[in-house]
């Protein structure tokens, strides 16, 4: 998708994304973004769920409202 949009900075520092495309790229409400800057860019794209201890995307669960893979999960049950 070619998108082109511009939009001013608040007095606080906020920037609106725009709702075609927080839909195009599947944003909820709540849903955390990662920001990056690449050379004099300023990239935002949607989080991945990472686990709080090794930091591994795949295999994860929740665990009292953070995520934990499961070879942390098992790690701390031999604990």
């Amino acid at each position: 998708m070619a998108y082109t949009s511009y939009k001013k900075i608040d007095d606080v520092g906020r920037v609106v994304l725009p709702k075609d495309i927080r839909e195009e790229v599947g944003l909820r409400l709540n849903d955390m973004l990662k920001i990056d800057v690449e050379n004099e860019r300023i990239v935002i794209s949607k989080a991945e769920d990472t686990c709080v201890f090794c930091g591994k995307t795949g295999q994860l669960k929740k665990f009292m409202g953070k995520t934990v893979c499961e070879s942390c999960v098992k790690e701390l049950n031999n604990s």
